[in-house]
């Protein structure tokens, strides 16, 4: 949490400063607020998928190692099954 309060707090004090348009006064505080709490969920999104992979990042690879395999094989029995009939050798 101490992360994102000081990711927030850099980001609203350095690049809050005071604009002005062209002609007369800005009117974007509500964009510019939008665009923020964007850049913040983005940054967020980022540091919790990492914490997340650095807990969780075995199990996640060799389940999909295994399923990998799983489909492999099943691929490959099929393509041994379709050969057996294309050429009268029994597949049993």
């Amino acid at each position: 949490m101490k992360k994102e309060m000081l990711i927030m707090i850099a980001l609203l004090l350095g690049v809050s400063f005071k604009s002005f348009a062209g002609t007369g006064n800005a009117n974007g505080g509500l964009e510019f607020l939008l665009v923020i709490i964007g850049l913040l969920l983005i940054i967020l999104g980022l540091l919790n998928g990492v914490d997340y992979l650095q807990k969780n990042g075995k199990t996640m690879i060799h389940k999909a190692m295994s399923f990998l395999k799983k489909k492999i094989t099943l691929l490959r029995n099929y393509l041994n099954k379709v050969k057996s009939d294309y050429f009268d050798v029994s597949y049993f």
